[in-house]
């Protein structure tokens, strides 16, 4: 193999740590890095902030520490999912799903600035902004002849009562309502647009005689209009936002990337997973334990392992088994700048979402301005 290349099998010890050695089997190119950061839950929620703090669950309690793996907080509660804002200032975090949950705001010393309680099983946590949290939830509701799942969207500005949009209805067969709840409940995980106007999410459709499925679908968060643009198998997990906000990544077998709005294939990975990540340019891809640069598979991980990127694009976090560790030496590029002048670009994309435009009419607007 070329130089550039070479599998390297990384065993990582931190004397932090005690027992048995740390470990995280990988094949990566020569100049990456892994560092053994923290013990974690083993599959519990963690997350990266854009001022270098580190988010995740140990022991049922929340920890917070920086990049070199010093702790620097910690939070009393369990989680079931932990999201940094875009300043990096705060953590939300959501709290025993089930009938309800709990929506808690942290800061960065782990004290508590905001909560309320929600219906339904919270399944994704997306900052729009600093002051404006995204919640997607499932209330499910179970009769004789089916369950009732309904998605919902929460928007909290942490201290009032959330704002509540319902994205979906089924109602599910008694066969389909039994499959696992990782193949019904891994859905309504909301992606946010770079452009902050929009979400994509997923959700499952039941129809008679037929096999159940996954719609993906977008909606304009000022507006309120947009609709299904394509179909995924059942499991096939959460949809990602493309950087430039034109394309989603969506898991499954094999991952693959749509266009917006058509939804329409335009390019697949020879790997399969139930949740993408695209680093802050896009360049680089996660996906199954499969990491691509510009397309091209350059490392892998165990495929149980789940990664995120770090904000400035220079590494990931990548948890396996009880431990989160940092991979570094990646050269992530800066994000290519959004389209347009962006109050006007809002504008057309909102026009877009309503069908006052179409496709084809907004891009020939946005040409015109970046002449």
């Amino acid at each position: 193999m070329k130089k550039a290349l070479s599998a390297l099998l990384l065993v990582i010890a931190m004397g932090s740590f005690t027992g048995c050695a740390t470990t995280l089997p990988a094949q990566l190119p020569e100049g990456f890095r892994v560092q053994a950061l923290a013990r974690c839950d083993a599959g519990s929620p963690f997350d990266a902030g854009a001022k270098g703090a580190v988010a995740c669950v140990d022991r049922g309690s929340i920890r917070l520490f920086d990049l070199q793996g010093v702790e620097k907080a910690a939070a009393g509660s369990a989680a079931k999912l932990l999201s940094f804002s875009p300043s990096g200032d705060r953590v939300a975090v959501a709290i025993a799903p089930g009938e309800s949950t709990v929506l808690r705001i942290l800061d960065s010393t782990g004290n508590s600035v905001g909560e309320t309680r929600v219906d339904g099983r919270v399944t994704s946590l997306v900052w729009r902004s600093d002051k404006e949290l995204l919640a997607g939830a499932l209330v499910v509701k179970k009769f004789s002849f089916g369950t009732q799942m309904a998605s919902r969207l929460y928007r909290w500005d942490g201290a009032g009562k959330p704002e509540i949009t319902l994205l979906g209805d089924v109602t599910l067969r008694p066969k389909v309502a039994r499959l696992p709840e990782a193949l019904l409940y891994n859905q309504m995980i909301v992606a946010l647009s770079p452009y902050r106007d929009e979400i994509a999410y997923t959700t499952v459709k039941d129809p008679p005689l037929f096999n159940p499925y996954l719609k993906v679908n977008v909606q304009n968060l000022s507006t309120g209009t947009g609709g299904s643009i394509a179909e995924a198998q059942l499991g096939a997990g959460k949809v990602a936002y493309a950087p430039d906000g034109e394309s989603l990544v969506l898991g499954g077998s094999p991952g693959r990337r749509i266009s917006l709005p058509a939804g329409k294939d335009v390019e697949t990975w020879n790997a399969s997973g139930a949740a993408p990540a695209l680093s802050p340019s896009g360049a680089y891809l996660l996906l199954g334990g499969h990491l691509f640069h510009k397309n091209k598979e350059i490392a892998t991980f165990p495929p149980d392992a789940a990664g995120v990127f770090l904000p400035d694009g220079t590494g990931a976090l990548i948890m396996y088994k009880e431990r989160l560790y940092l991979v570094s030496g990646l050269k992530d590029e800066q994000p290519a700048p959004l389209a347009g002048d962006l109050e006007r670009t809002l504008k057309l994309r909102a026009l877009r979402s309503q069908g006052l435009i179409t496709d084809t009419e907004y891009r020939k607007q946005l040409k015109k301005e970046s002449k």
